[in-house]
């Protein structure tokens, strides 16, 4: 299982996060525990101690907005919102482990299904040092809500997909993972 929380805040720059922890457990068991406290501010990131963090590590920032693993998406939904003339976007990105620049890519209108239904969606391709890659689809009619995100982690693969969704006569939108 795994469980992750996010705090975040809304700046003239976006998404800006101030605290990240995630625990997953395989049968009882801890497997990865991180506690990170974010000030942009300040430029720095502090994790905490932890079973799997025994040291407490520091990271320098670059001076704008950090965010989280799970931020991140809202992020990105901010920035194609606000900036759709932009085609590049660099996120600072901590996760308890480092602190790293994440390169992201914004690709053309493509279609995927959604509800058996060819949905027009914005495709981001997020690149790490690490070499893992990560795709996520958003529906701009919806605020940029992410509709579909793919992960390759090392030999890993991984799909998060919204399996239904209704929109109501006054353009509300309901959603199911």
């Amino acid at each position: 299982s795994i469980s992750a929380k996010s705090s975040f805040n809304l700046n003239a720059n976006g998404v800006d996060s101030s605290s990240y922890q995630i625990m997953e457990q395989d049968d009882n068991n801890v497997t990865e525990n991180f506690v990170v406290d974010i000030n942009s501010k300040l430029n720095t990131v502090v994790s905490g101690l932890t079973k799997t963090q025994p040291k407490v590590e520091k990271w320098t920032t670059n001076g704008s907005n950090v965010n989280d693993p799970l931020s991140l998406f809202l992020a990105i939904s901010f920035d194609l919102k606000n900036k759709p003339e932009k085609k590049n976007l660099s996120y600072q990105v901590a996760d308890g482990k480092s602190l790293e620049t994440y390169q992201c890519s914004v690709m053309s209108n493509q279609l995927i299904d959604i509800n058996n239904k060819p949905t027009s969606v914005i495709r981001v391709d997020i690149s790490k040092k690490s070499g893992d890659k990560i795709e996520v689809y958003y529906l701009s009619e919806y605020m940029y809500l992410p509709v579909l995100i793919k992960k390759d982690k090392g030999n890993e693969k991984y799909e998060y997909k919204i399996k239904d969704y209704e929109i109501s006569e006054v353009k509300k939108l309901q959603v199911t993972f």
